[in-house]
């Protein structure tokens, strides 16, 4: 598994008090998902994620006058053929939301309520994925999947593509009431503006994957 620079998944920030605590990190991840080894096209040569220090997603969520960042974990596979990526698949599991900002009570307190079903409700959905369709050089486009709603998303990337890795990296974001995250959201209840949570989520993500 891999920690993510996402500044996916994914927003978060204030007041919590979820107490459910992760499964073990061997559980099996959403059934529903593909597995990363199912990208089977013609002529493809795969290239494994690696866990290191170039593999990484951070995630940024926001309120006002205050943020809130950490990391989620993530494996997957990207499909090169000649000299171009054509597919790929992400799979980041949720139960391994880390707040890196805040420690002891507010850390745990904050982690619990995002993993809670005031958002990610990892009990239920404890995965997420992106898969990749195309990239033009510029930007790519996948379909990303949360608690098993799917959006077609893009957004700029670079990639190096290599005969042995790929070094990826991008920063996007996501509006997270579009997977039906809608706590503390404005535009979906009438709330005093030290209770609003911004829709925005913003993800960094840094990538090494060798074959």
């Amino acid at each position: 598994m891999n920690r993510i620079f996402l500044s996916f998944l994914p927003v978060l920030i204030i007041c919590a008090c979820g107490t459910e605590k992760p499964e073990s990190s061997g559980a099996r991840l959403n059934k529903n998902l593909p597995k990363t080894n199912e990208i089977i096209e013609e002529d493809l040569t795969i290239f494994k994620v690696k866990e290191d220090s170039l593999t990484s997603l951070i995630w940024k969520g926001s309120a006002l006058g205050k943020s809130h960042f950490g990391t989620v974990d993530f494996e997957g596979s990207l499909g090169l053929s000649k000299g171009k990526l054509l597919s790929g698949l992400l799979i980041f599991d949720m139960r391994t939301i880390n707040t890196k900002d805040l420690s002891g009570k507010s850390k745990e307190k904050l982690d619990n309520h995002l993993k809670d079903k005031d958002f990610f409700n990892v009990k239920e959905y404890p995965s997420a994925q992106l898969s990749i369709k195309s990239f033009d050089g510029k930007n790519l486009i996948g379909d990303l999947t949360i608690k098993e709603i799917t959006r077609e998303i893009s957004f700029p990337a670079s990639l190096d593509l290599k005969s042995n890795s790929i070094i990826g990296k991008a920063n996007f974001s996501i509006d997270r009431t579009d997977y039906g995250i809608l706590y503390g959201s404005n535009n979906f209840f009438d709330l005093a503006k030290d209770r609003i949570i911004s829709d925005k989520v913003n993800f960094n993500v840094s990538i090494k994957a060798i074959r």
